[in-house]
């Protein structure tokens, strides 16, 4: 299994050796860590995607670890002040080590390793930027290649298979659909059949149409050719491929990895709900054509994604004992094998606790309920002040 620890990285002191699942939710307050985690774990990804594409020799990195995932992440030289940081990644095809700043990286080749190719893409915070700008990808101005262009340049590259007559049907809400016209984004409501340009439809519509586009591409195009380029492919007659298969399975998008800062932006509980259980379904779906699992990070602030999260858990362990009854409730997409699942709270001293009971295989009841019993509380000694 592939695992990650990070110590000495903004506010992250010590996240332990925190193992990396399939669908992986990371929740907290503000400014506690969790896309400092996710950062630094899809650059891990990165590396090991160009890793697997070029020959297996060890590689050492000579003081770029830090550099570059402060470029492509936008991260201040603050969150680099706080101690010696350390990075160590391992999964079944590489390991990674980096500590210090301006200090070398080894990464390693694990032994009798399968390579396989994958589509990786972060969408930020900021993606709304995708809704408000058209092409966004030719007028974003950046010094460096960073998070941000790189995502709309996924974009860019998924709208053009919506269009007008092939739309993508909008799963967070009941009457939407969205197109690209080759020049810009539309949103169309299907009962007064009446489109919008996107930029010009609600907060909630323009932070999702984002993470629904590329959810989907990236799971359209998976099995299907990569862009790889010619040297890429000609090098391989020097790697250390045992049959042809294995060389060819480089050529194919084999999973993709999508990794979502605060997905339920601007939503209503309920297409928070719809939007989850699309993610899920899209992933499943490519799953299950390719045989490869995709992967699905995401940093929330949301109780209402968590207990969501626990409803697909919970669905899994009904689906084995009484399956039609459970898929009148939950589609069989979106029940997956719980150890697919995993989820971690950030605290305010920067380590990271598993949220998952290891008995039930759900959700602790102390994370999902800690809000609504303050809440609740205060409500109480609130009744008392009125009713004595």
């Amino acid at each position: 299994m592939t695992h990650l620890r990070i110590r000495n990285i903004g506010p992250l002191k010590d996240t332990g050796y925190i193992p990396i699942t399939n669908i992986m939710l990371i929740i907290g307050e503000q400014s506690v860590g969790k896309s400092t985690f996710m950062k630094v774990l899809s650059f891990c990804r990165w590396i090991e995607k160009k890793v697997m594409l070029q020959k297996f020799d060890d590689i050492i990195v000579k003081g770029g670890f830090i550099k570059q995932l402060k470029e492509f992440h936008k991260l201040s030289d603050e969150y680099f002040k706080n101690g010696e940081p350390y990075v160590e990644y391992t999964s079944d095809v590489v390991s990674i080590i980096h500590k210090g700043l301006n200090t070398k990286t080894k990464i390693s080749k694990i032994e009798n390793s399968k390579r396989h190719n994958t589509k990786i893409t972060y969408i930020p915070a900021e993606r709304n930027l995708l809704s408000v700008i058209p092409n966004l990808d030719n007028k974003y101005k950046v010094s460096s290649y960073d998070s941000m262009f790189n995502c709309a340049m996924e974009f860019s590259e998924a709208n053009t298979v919506f269009t007008k007559n092939n739309p993508l049907k909008l799963a967070f809400t009941e009457d939407m659909e969205y197109y690209h016209d080759g020049f810009n984004d539309y949103v169309k409501l299907q009962k007064t059949n009446t489109a919008l340009l996107l930029e010009h439809t609600s907060s909630g519509i323009q932070s999702t149409v984002p993470v629904s586009v590329l959810v989907h591409y990236l799971c359209y195009i998976t099995g299907m050719p990569s862009r790889r380029t010619p040297r890429m492919v000609q090098s391989d007659r020097d790697l250390d491929f045992s049959s042809e298969n294995q060389s060819n399975r480089l050529n194919y998008y084999n999973y993709p990895q999508l990794f979502i800062e605060e997905p339920e932006q601007h939503l209503y509980p309920t297409s928070q709900t719809r939007l989850l259980r699309d993610i899920i379904s899209q992933f499943s779906t490519a799953m299950k054509r390719t045989g490869y699992p995709g992967y699905v990070v995401m940093t929330s602030h949301s109780p209402y994604i968590l207990t969501q999260l626990n409803v697909l858990l919970k669905a899994r362990k009904a689906f084995g004992k009484n399956r039609e009854e459970t898929l009148n409730i939950i589609s069989e997409e979106c029940i997956l094998p719980l150890k697919y699942y995993s989820a971690y709270f950030v605290t305010q001293d920067g380590q990271m606790k598993n949220m998952m009971d290891r008995e039930t295989g759900l959700i602790k009841g102390e994370f999902l309920d800690a809000v609504s019993d303050t809440t609740e509380d205060e409500l109480n000694r609130l009744n008392d002040i009125i009713y004595g």
